[in-house]
């Protein structure tokens, strides 16, 4: 079996965030023998599309998702109201209509800065159905929390994901700086103090190491 990344950017969807096309995360990963790949841009679904059509070419599976921006509150617009990144993925046909709602929501009542939706409010709207919860990169709630010890609400937040969608897992990734590095410890070990899987991902927002250069310049 072999790696499938299930956090990954586009050009067309993270704008001025990533420099690669969904050509091009396919081709990378049909070169290295992947069966599927994701594609979860920041607060939009608008290049989904390009994926599906360049894995259907390639021959393999696309994986829709999202990096949302989740909040307290979406429907109040302050500078104080922060946002943190989640990622959800579409695992079935019902989860996938319930996801176009949650991003459309983002833009439709929750766009302040970045198109943001509160995990309560897909929660009351039963929206979680379908869906596959990861807790996202060190802008996730989960690492922000863990980062500064505040493990009750750390807890809170996990209760309230597992509440809301079809599964929840804790996500690490493979970064090889201090930070993450650390981070990755804290989140192993909050995973088996609350009982739940991790998984690793590469949050990729470019194909090789020596990108970096030309990324910065976003």
């Amino acid at each position: 079996m072999s790696f499938v990344n299930l956090h990954v950017h586009s050009a067309q969807g993270s704008l001025l965030d990533s420099i690669l096309t969904t050509k091009q995360i396919v081709d990378y990963a049909k070169r290295n023998n992947q069966y599927a790949v994701a594609l979860s841009d920041h607060g939009t679904m608008h290049a989904s599309l390009n994926l599906v059509n360049d894995c259907q070419k390639a021959g393999i599976k696309p994986i829709t998702a999202c990096e949302i921006y989740e909040c307290d509150n979406h429907l109040e617009h302050n500078s104080e109201d922060k946002y943190n990144h989640l990622l959800l993925i579409a695992k079935t046909t019902d989860g996938l209509h319930n996801l176009y709602k949650i991003v459309s929501e983002g833009y439709i009542n929750g766009f302040y800065r970045k198109p943001r939706v509160s995990v309560q409010w897909i929660k009351d709207n039963e929206l979680g159905e379908g869906i596959i919860c990861l807790t996202a990169c060190q802008a996730g709630r989960i690492s922000r929390c863990l980062e500064v010890e505040e493990y009750q609400e750390a807890e809170s937040f996990i209760n309230l994901l597992k509440d809301t969608f079809d599964y929840v897992a804790l996500e690490i990734q493979s970064h090889p700086t201090e930070v993450q590095l650390k981070m990755n410890t804290l989140i192993v070990s909050f995973a088996n103090r609350v009982g739940l899987n991790y998984v690793i991902t590469s949050d990729a927002h470019m194909e090789k190491a020596d990108q970096i250069d030309t990324h910065s310049i976003f």
